[in-house]
C-alpha cells in the first residue's frame, strides 16, 4: 500500500471523492504541514496552524497508480487559484498534493511539469518538449499554483468531521458528487 496526501479546498469533498475510487483503501480527513502540533480546525481555519485541509489517501498501487489519482485530483479541483476553491476561501483551503516517499517525488515532478506547461506554446527544440498543447489554442494558461512537496506532518480531523459530506450532504462543496455519480467516474471494487 502506498499514500498519497491530497489538498484542495475543504476536506471533505476530496475525502468522498477518493474513498470511492476503485483501488483507494482509506481516505482520512486532516491537516497538513502545521507548525503547532495537534492543531484543532479553529488553529487551522485561524490560521495559527499554518496548515492545510487535507486527505491521506491510502491506495494500492496495483490497481491504481498515482498518474490515475492526479488525474482525478486535477479534474476535481482549480490548481489555478490560489487558496480558492468554489465559494470557499483561506490559505488553509490551498491546493496541493504531498508525499513521503522519495520515489514519488519524480513522478509528481513529471505530472507537475506537464500541468504548467500545458497550452503554453513553445518551439520544438531537442532540449524541450510540449506537453498537450491542443492545435488552435493562442493563450496561455494561468499558472498551476497547486504546491508539491514532501509531507511535514499529518494530524487527523476529529471522527465527527470524517466523511462529513456523505453524513451531511445539504453542506456546501465546490466538488458536485451528484455530476462524478452521474458521469461513472466511481468504480465499483
Amino acid at each position: 500500500m502506498k499514500e498519497l496526501y491530497l489538498a484542495g479546498g475543504p476536506y471533505y469533498g476530496i475525502q468522498e471523492v477518493f474513498s470511492r475510487v476503485k483501488g483507494v483503501i482509506d481516505a482520512r480527513a486532516g491537516f497538513a504541514n502545521s507548525i503547532i502540533d495537534n492543531p484543532t480546525k479553529d488553529d487551522v481555519v485561524s490560521g495559527r496552524a499554518q496548515a492545510v485541509e487535507c486527505v491521506k489517501v491510502v491506495y494500492n498501487p496495483k490497481k491504481i497508480d498515482i498518474g490515475a489519482l492526479l488525474s482525478i485530483f486535477f479534474t476535481v479541483i482549480n490548481p489555478y487559484t490560489d487558496g480558492i476553491q468554489g465559494k470557499c476561501e483561506g490559505p488553509h483551503y490551498r491546493t496541493g498534493i504531498y508525499f513521503t516517499s522519495g520515489e514519488d517525488s519524480m513522478q509528481l515532478g513529471y505530472y507537475m511539469s506537464y500541468m504548467a506547461n500545458r497550452g503554453n506554446p513553445r518551439q520544438m527544440t531537442e532540449a524541450s518538449f510540449v506537453f498537450n498543447e491542443f492545435e488552435g489554442e493562442q493563450r496561455a494558461r494561468l499558472p498551476v499554483r497547486t504546491e508539491c512537496r514532501r509531507l511535514e506532518n499529518f494530524y487527523e480531523a476529529p471522527q465527527e468531521e470524517q466523511f462529513y459530506l456523505r453524513n451531511h450532504p445539504d453542506t456546501y462543496s465546490p466538488i458536485d458528487i451528484r455530476l462524478l455519480e452521474e458521469s461513472g467516474v466511481f468504480g465499483e471494487e
